[in-house]
């Protein structure tokens, strides 16, 4: 929640929308919006199909949908708090580190790809030493141009 206005209001949904929904207006907004299709400046079409696509993304997970109504449910609470209590105008948000950067886990393909990719390089470090020391030839530890 970067500014007052809401995913919902970015997108042009009411809070109870289907993904299906949500779809469909993020494919509206996507071809309006679209750098390559409108007829706004470059930069400003380019933020704004930024923001439609953060809000889409954001709002069709519904982990993170969760997070932002109850974030957006606190947030019109603590309005209303504030509004009945004055003296208390310091409010500590410990809930705002769910929305920012947080993405979703890695998933089961991710994992084992990484652990591929540790273990190849792995069995190349191991095969170029055993390589190199059938050949006879040393692992030079001081550079070349240090030995006179």
């Amino acid at each position: 929640m970067k500014a007052d206005i809401s995913y919902y209001k970015i997108l042009g949904v009411n809070e109870n929308a289907s993904n299906n929904e949500l779809r469909k207006a993020f494919c509206r907004l996507s071809i309006e919006l679209h750098p390559d299709t409108t007829s706004l400046d470059l930069e400003e079409a380019k933020n704004k199909f930024q923001k439609v696509l953060e809000a889409y993304e954001n709002l069709n997970n519904s982990r993170l949908r969760k997070i932002y109504d109850d974030k957006l449910k606190e947030k019109s609470k603590n309005a209303n708090e504030k509004k009945t209590n004055v003296f208390n105008s310091f409010l500590i948000d410990s809930s705002n580190q769910n929305l920012v950067g947080n993405r979703r886990p890695f998933s089961n393909g991710e994992i084992f790809s990484l652990f591929l990719l540790i273990l190849i390089i792995f069995i190349c470090l191991v095969c170029s030493i055993l390589i190199a020391s059938l050949t006879g030839k040393e692992l030079d530890t001081i550079p070349i141009w240090l030995v006179k």
